[in-house]
């Protein structure tokens, strides 16, 4: 039993060994080349994540400038509206108030020329 638990152990061992010399035998590149070309690479998508991301600021700060310009003309917008509002129930209130005032006025000096002239009994 000790026996075949070696020859595994042994055959495994052989297979790393062939496995790691084929490796380096038909490797495309030297161990500096592969690292200098894993640096360039990093290098490259460094550069890319940095221009891309500075892509998307400049796009997210433009939406939000627009979206602040909208907002402006919308506050400026119902600004005019509820001034127009106000002037338009100003004048509604005037209106009715002024009615209120002169039928007021017209019915208390009706009242008096009623009075003075005795009729104020048939009018009630």
């Amino acid at each position: 039993m000790a026996e075949q638990e070696t020859t595994g152990i042994g055959w495994f061992i052989a297979g790393l060994g062939l496995g790691a010399l084929l490796g380096v035998l038909f490797a495309p590149k030297a161990g500096k080349e592969l690292r200098d070309g894993l640096i360039t690479s990093a290098k490259d998508s460094k550069e890319y994540v940095t221009s891309r991301s500075r892509e998307a600021r400049d796009q997210i700060n433009s939406v939000v400038d627009r979206g602040r310009e909208q907002i402006n003309d919308f506050t400026e917008r119902g600004r005019e509206v509820a001034e127009k509002g106000r002037e338009r129930w100003s004048g509604i209130v005037d209106r009715v108030g002024g009615n209120k005032a002169e039928d007021h006025a017209s019915t208390h000096h009706d009242d008096e020329e009623a009075f003075r002239n005795g009729a104020a009994e048939n009018r009630f």
